[in-house]
């Protein structure tokens, strides 16, 4: 198994230590600040397990592959969005891989949808927006609390697990 999953270690241990705490907290400002952090870090981690998945893919593949790899994601930046996945990052490795991984996201797109009514592609995307908005520009969209935040960073990890089902030879 890709050590990918301790990267979300880090967010799911602030969560449990925040949780308690944020429904006493009744200065609006101060909530926004403890949700943004959240939406940093969950954005945090998201890109290093992305970068993770790709490293160990290129490890088992070639040396030259891991050089370029390593090079070539170590700025990764936050362009992490599902279509940045695919038209830039994944497709990068071939179409076989591409392929693969638009196959299974939408999979999992769809069994979500249908048992829980949820949309992993949505919430991935959903942290990513909420995470740029708050970095950028100090705030986050009124339309979200703590709890949805919570929910969709876990929701959004499914991509991540799609990536890493994707990426094997």
């Amino acid at each position: 198994m890709n050590n990918y999953n301790n990267r979300f270690l880090i967010v799911e241990d602030y969560l449990k230590h925040i949780d308690p705490m944020m429904s006493s907290i009744k200065d609006e400002f101060i909530q926004t600040r403890y949700i943004g952090f959240i939406t940093i870090s969950a954005v945090t981690a998201y890109e290093l397990a992305i970068k993770d998945i790709f490293y160990a893919f290129a490890d088992k593949k070639h040396s030259v592959l891991a050089d370029v790899t390593r090079a070539r994601f170590s700025r990764l930046n936050g362009k992490i969005k599902i279509d940045d996945l695919k038209k830039e990052h994944v497709k990068m490795f071939g179409d076989k891989y591409l392929n693969r991984f638009k196959k299974k996201i939408d999979e999992m797109e769809n069994k979500h949808l249908r048992s829980y009514r949820k949309s992993p592609k949505s919430a991935y995307n959903n942290v990513i927006t909420w995470r740029n908005q708050f970095a950028h520009e100090g705030s986050l969209p009124n339309t979200t609390n703590y709890n949805e935040i919570k929910e969709q960073y876990n929701i959004g990890k499914e991509v991540i697990h799609c990536l890493c089902q994707s990426m094997v030879r």
